[in-house]
């Protein structure tokens, strides 16, 4: 956190012209990092905690909900604790704020010295059209009125779903291509493919909320490789049902040659430790499962959702 704050007082934008707000989890060290990184500068920066928070910090929409709820400000500029701001960062968004309600900063990730996985899944988002969190910029008036960040997305699609919260309100988000933040490359954590997967459940809350534009941008529940895994799956429940026992060894071989296939289309080229291969051989085969899973749970738990109603009007 230090890192991104020390960027932010060092912007070429005026410091009467804006203020810092960082909300803090229960129990973390931000206050004491926000006091000693404001010590000496000019910029307002307030370190606030969510009185009896229900969620122990772990729901960042909550926070940023309450962040935005304290700003003084007519326009809210959001940024990740993680990440580094380029001095012209505010000064190059403020010329294009006049005629919008929201902007998408532009989002630059460090080459690592040797390519990783996880660097080439970060690569998307330099793409326009994400509406990442870390680098974002919307109307204060027009995010309040369209509730904020829907609760139900605690850290993860909170901030796509609420640009398309904007978008199906007839407003455009623009990409302001120089008011760049740069999003570090996090060491590779192969187990988060069980949490990453385990999100699924929320697709379909999206999906019921924004229909037309998930259409368009969602392309499939499943890649190929998730496709060929529960081919295997049933080939082995198929094999074991027919031959008993003796079934397993065949199966289990034509599911360990496509987690082998699979595990060299994804880090061919790449830097990769011998525990994140591991985990990962470990793990992959049973993704596709817990997709579906979960996007059955969503479809039943979110079913009464209906689309976003225009509720704003300039």
């Amino acid at each position: 956190m230090q890192r991104v704050l020390s960027t932010v007082f060092e912007q070429t934008y005026s410091s009467s012209e804006f203020e810092v707000i960082v909300v803090a989890s229960p129990g973390d060290s931000a206050f004491e990092t926000v006091s000693q990184s404001a010590e000496g500068r000019s910029v307002s920066v307030r370190c606030v905690g969510i009185y009896e928070d229900p969620w122990q910090g772990k729901n960042a929409s909550a926070k940023r909900n309450y962040g935005a709820s304290l700003a003084r400000g007519e326009w809210l500029a959001f940024i990740d604790d993680d990440c580094e701001a380029d001095p012209r960062w505010l000064e190059e968004a403020d010329l294009l704020l006049k005629d919008n309600v929201a902007l998408e900063g532009c989002k630059k990730i460090p080459v690592p010295p040797k390519e990783t996985y996880t660097y080439r899944g970060l690569k998307s988002f330099e793409k326009p059209g994400g509406y990442q969190s870390c680098n974002m910029f919307y109307r204060r008036d027009v995010f309040l009125k369209l509730g904020g960040f829907d609760l139900r997305f605690p850290f993860y699609l909170e901030d796509t779903d609420f640009a398309w919260s904007v978008i199906d309100n007839g407003f455009q988000i623009p990409h302001a291509s120089n008011a760049i933040v740069r999003h570090p490359v996090v060491p590779a954590a192969p187990w988060r493919l069980l949490d990453d997967s385990k999100r699924t459940i929320l697709l379909p809350l999206l999906k019921n909320k924004h229909p037309e534009i998930y259409r368009q941008k969602i392309s499939r529940l499943l890649q190929w490789n998730h496709k060929a895994y529960l081919i295997m799956w049933l080939l082995l429940l198929v094999l074991v049902i027919r031959y008993n026992w003796d079934g397993l060894p065949m199966g289990g071989l034509f599911l360990f040659s496509l987690t082998g296939v699979d595990l060299a289309r994804r880090y061919w080229g790449c830097r990769v430790s011998v525990n994140e291969l591991a985990v990962t051989c470990l793990l992959i085969p049973f993704v596709p499962l817990i997709r579906l899973i979960q996007y059955a749970r969503g479809l039943y738990r979110y079913r009464h959702i209906l689309p976003t109603a225009r509720s704003i009007q300039i």
